[in-house]
């Protein structure tokens, strides 16, 4: 916490002499949760540029066929094929998250409503450290080479996952892992339907050939659009005919309203869709569809707090961590950036 103003002068007349209540409670009324990188597998890293590897499949053929008699290597026969010319390493650059945090020696001895000691200020910072991890791996941030004056950073799920990614620090997305257009909806004249999210299902059932579970993690706009255009409708007929009346069947025994999708069943897979935190995501309009198996976090510094010297202003101290994302193919994964409301 910063250094506050510890007293306020009294009013003149006859308010002067009035009393004050101030409750004792303080509430803070701010998202903390960090559904994304609660959701990512984490290991170590050892290097500022940390490094993976990936490799596909060449596309199948109906001609593999060898004719009777013919050796491996001979005319009408197998030649020796290198398996890994597809094999390509990707990567990603650390970021160091930091968030200071210090008490005043007046405001650590006064008698607060708000524990306003170092362990709170402490325990605020992490927190918003943490929304701080969260918002950057939910951005579009390009990778940055870190240096004296220029920070590093990582890149971030929105240019991950992308089919036309800009040009940043790390090595470039091959064409052949990129997320593929029918799995982004980006168009503002597009609407957000079942058929439209099933479409974004089937482009990553044509790349990864797997009935997969994944998670959307959604803005509030995208979360209430799919309630809305998601819910099975009945159109019936007007007593003049001349339109049909909406009727949307609540499954329930009356007593409730379920106004809610958490699970999203097509044929090509099962989607559990849960609540990105409102403040970490670029806008509402925003989620990403994700596979947990094809993602990572690389940790290079855990979470940790860090108590300095106090030279006689007061205890203060930092958190810090330090990591990066990791994305093992990015044409298994999905997003949503804008859509007709």
């Amino acid at each position: 916490m910063a250094f506050d103003n510890t007293y306020t002068g009294p009013p003149t007349g006859s308010a002067s002499g009035n009393r004050e209540q101030l409750l004792d409670m303080t509430t803070v009324l701010a998202p903390r949760q960090a559904p994304v990188y609660g959701l990512l597998p984490k290991q170590s890293a050892t290097a500022d540029l940390v490094e993976w590897t990936v490799d596909n499949l060449r596309t199948p053929t109906k001609d593999n066929a060898v004719a009777e008699g013919a050796n491996v290597g001979e005319t009408n026969g197998d030649s020796f094929i290198g398996q890994f010319g597809s094999l390509t390493r990707l990567n990603n650059r650390l970021q160091h998250f930091r968030e200071t945090f210090n008490v005043s020696k007046k405001q650590e001895v006064m008698d607060s409503v708000t524990p306003v000691r170092i362990q709170a200020a402490e325990e605020k910072a992490a927190s918003q450290l943490l929304r701080d991890i969260e918002t950057s791996i939910c951005s579009d941030n390009v990778a940055v080479t870190g240096n004296g004056t220029t920070p590093g950073k990582f890149r971030g799920l929105g240019e991950w996952i992308n089919d036309a990614p800009t040009a940043d620090d790390v090595q470039a997305i091959p064409v052949a892992f990129r997320t593929k257009a029918e799995a982004i909806l980006d168009a503002a004249g597009e609407e957000l339907t079942e058929s439209r999210f099933n479409g974004m299902l089937t482009a990553i059932f044509e790349e990864t050939g797997e009935q997969q579970d994944l998670v959307l993690v959604a803005g509030t706009q995208v979360r209430n659009s799919i309630i809305d255009g998601f819910t099975r409708v009945k159109t019936g007929a007007t007593a003049s005919y001349s339109s049909g009346n909406n009727t949307t069947f609540n499954q329930g025994d009356g007593t409730e309203v379920n106004y809610n999708v958490e699970i999203f069943q097509g044929p090509f897979g099962i989607v559990k869709i849960v609540s990105a935190n409102p403040k970490c995501l670029v806008d509402q309009k925003r989620a990403y569809l994700l596979d947990p198996s094809l993602l990572g976090y690389a940790e290079a510094l855990s979470i940790g707090s860090t108590m300095l010297e106090d030279q006689g202003g007061g205890p203060r101290g930092y958190i810090d961590a330090m990591g990066t994302l990791l994305v093992k193919g990015s044409n298994g994964l999905g997003k949503i950036t804008d859509f007709a409301i």
